[in-house]
């Protein structure tokens, strides 16, 4: 059991090292973002695949090793959660894992938290370019006219100009 609770450890160090990667990756998007280059972006989207990938595949392997755990201390595996893994056990194997288990929880936070200020800057991103596109499709609509009738008179689309220089 002492060796699939080191796997055990090993495994969450070192899904907590690809989630520091991914955190990594998710600020030059930001930066990205907020330079406006699409180049970069496209590289840190490929990025976060390439990791979130190896997370997934990470993750497969801690759901065996929990899954063997939970059997050898008789427990069902979808059940048992890492913090009831560790009062099951016997120091300094139940604290080495609380501290692997709360660095995950620190760091999947800080991702989370990363995730979300990027959405957030996209989304304004957005609504920026929306009030771009409108404001321009304002300019080449023409006006319509309104008569008692109810009959509505609209002109050939035109388009503005607006320069400094003649």
């Amino acid at each position: 059991m002492n060796s699939d609770l080191e796997q055990l450890i090993g495994l969450l160090k070192q899904e907590i090292g690809l989630y520091r990667s991914l955190l990594s990756v998710i600020d030059q998007e930001k930066e990205a973002v907020v330079r406006s280059d699409l180049m970069a972006l496209n590289e840190t989207g490929a990025d976060k695949d390439k990791i979130l990938f190896e997370i997934q595949k990470e993750e497969d392997k801690r759901r065996q090793v929990v899954a063997g755990l939970a059997e050898k201390l008789g427990y069902s595996a979808p059940k048992v959660t890492l913090t009831g893994i560790s009062q099951l056990l016997d120091e300094p194997h139940a604290g080495n894992l609380r501290r692997v288990s709360q660095e995950i929880i620190a760091v999947l936070s800080q991702v989370q938290a990363a995730n979300l200020r990027n959405k957030q800057i996209f989304e304004h991103s957005l609504e920026l370019l929306r009030g771009f596109f409108n404001r321009l499709n304002d300019l080449v609509t023409p006006n319509a006219v309104y008569y008692r009738t109810g009959n509505i008179q609209t002109r050939k689309s035109t388009g503005k100009c607006v320069s400094s220089d003649i």
